[in-house]
This record gives C-alpha cells, sequence and structure tokens, in this order.
C-alpha cells in the first residue's frame, strides 16, 4: 500500500504539482494523462507493462460488474404488536404483517426504499419506506377478517362520523375532521373516532369544549380528549367563558384618564 502511494506521488502528484488548472474536468484530464503514462510504463527490469498484463492474462478473468449499485442494507428485531404492525424504531414508523404472526419476534431489513420483515427466515412482508413518524403503513389482506369486515362497512363511512360528531357542536366536527386528515391508515383514525364518540356520549355537555380546547394544539387523537376531560380542563374553558361576560356597568362615579393628569 505504501509502495504504491509513493508511486502515485512520482508519477501523478509530482509532474503536475507545478501546473494550473482551472476547472476540475481540465485537472481529472491531466491526472488521467499521467496514470495511462503509469500504466503503459514497463515494470522494472521487465519487458512488459502493467497495460499489457491486465490486456493479455487478467481482463479475460473478469466478470460484469453488478446492474444495480450496491446497497447498504440494515438490520433490527422486533416483536409484531396486537395491531399487528411491527415500529421501526429509526423512523418510528409502523408497517403492517399478517395478523396471524401477532406477537411474533421478527427480523427487520431495511435500506433506503424498502422494508422487509421475515419470521424463521421467510419474509412475511415487504413495504415502501416510509419517514413519516408516527404514521402507518398498512397492507390490506394484513388486517384480520373482522377488521376488514369493519374496515369495508359503512360503520367505518367517515361522514358517519361526522354527522354524529354534528350532534355537539362545530368544534367536535372539526377535531373529527383532523384526527382522520392526521392518520395515514384509515383503520387508525377510525380507532380514535370510536373513543371519541364513546366520550361524547359520556360527556354530552363536556366534548365540545374539550374539542374547542384540544384545537389550540399541534396534536388529534383520543388520548388528548380523555386527558383533558379527566383533567377537567375544559371546565376552566366554561369558567373562562362566564368571566368573560361580566363587566361593570358605567356610572358617574367611575373615574376616567382625566382623573389621573
Amino acid at each position: 500500500m505504501e509502495g504504491g502511494v509513493r508511486t502515485t506521488y512520482l508519477r501523478v502528484y509530482a509532474p503536475l504539482r507545478n501546473e494550473t488548472y482551472t476547472s476540475l474536468f481540465s485537472l481529472n484530464g491531466a491526472i488521467r494523462e499521467k496514470l495511462n503514462e503509469h500504466h503503459e510504463k514497463n515494470f522494472q527490469r521487465k519487458s512488459f507493462s502493467r497495460k499489457e498484463r491486465f490486456e493479455g492474462q487478467e481482463k479475460a478473468l473478469l466478470k460484469p460488474l453488478p446492474e444495480t449499485r450496491y446497497i447498504i442494507k440494515y438490520y433490527t428485531k422486533g416483536k409484531i404488536q396486537s395491531n399487528y404492525h411491527i415500529v421501526l424504531g429509526e423512523d418510528w414508523h409502523f408497517y403492517s404483517v399478517p395478523y396471524r404472526y401477532i406477537g411474533s419476534k421478527v427480523t427487520v431489513i431495511y435500506w433506503t426504499d424498502i422494508v422487509e420483515i421475515y419470521s424463521d427466515n421467510k419474509r412475511i412482508a415487504l413495504h415502501k419506506r416510509s419517514y413519516k413518524k408516527h404514521g402507518y403503513t398498512t397492507v390490506a389482506e394484513h388486517r384480520p377478517p373482522n377488521h376488514q369486515h369493519m374496515y369495508d362497512s359503512s360503520l367505518w363511512n367517515p361522514e358517519d362520523y361526522i354527522t354524529k360528531a354534528e350532534k355537539y357542536g362545530t368544534a367536535t366536527v372539526e377535531y373529527f375532521q383532523k384526527v382522520m386528515d392526521s392518520k395515514l391508515v384509515i383503520d387508525q383514525s377510525y380507532q380514535s373516532c370510536q373513543g371519541l364518540l364513546r366520550l361524547a356520549v359520556l360527556y354530552p355537555d363536556r366534548i365540545e369544549n374539550a374539542c374547542r380546547r384540544a384545537l389550540k394544539g399541534h396534536r388529534f387523537n383520543y388520548m388528548v380528549i380523555k386527558n383533558i376531560i379527566d383533567n377537567k380542563m375544559d371546565l376552566l374553558e366554561n369558567d373562562n367563558d362566564r368571566k368573560s361576560q361580566y363587566s361593570i356597568p358605567a356610572h358617574e362615579n367611575i373615574r376616567g384618564a382625566d382623573e389621573y393628569r
């Protein structure tokens, strides 16, 4: 290795060190010219050059280069969650596998564009990689039959949820819509909406204020509303509204700015 560096220095760098080049293209051309001279120069005390040896003995033995570039692949382990998804921690994105593998330990192989999931050296899922944090990539065939049935039935119609939300107020409708828009997988958004409807039934007088308060934030899911209701933060919203309704009536005993000049 050190001998090769020394040879390159003497036969490429040294002859060019005092030259001036105005572009990378011209510099590379000069380097290529010196390399060709180096390859065509006979070995010391030999009657052949590096180029002659390569073309006469080695070139015919070379195999074609791969058609695709080498890809660096990454490996990690994981366990299939009860929602038949596994999380890729590097991106914090969830990928589905066939539901029958729930609870299984798997190997995940991934690179720039693809995520593969293996169980006992058998590939059970293949996905295009997504970099959206907390997102879901789900294949319909991976769902359990009951989930697929719910997905296909009218119960999973987004318009039904919006219609039910209208009963409680405009803030509730807007929050339901944001929940649906924030999810990549329809199953995930509808699960949140089902939970929200249960809260609305339990707290019909509070759900609207809870949603109004939650709309001021940046996260839209079931737990946000549940935490607001559990901690009675929606009631604080009511208190502030009531306080804003009170005002001191104007009368002659109130001193104005002129009194303080």
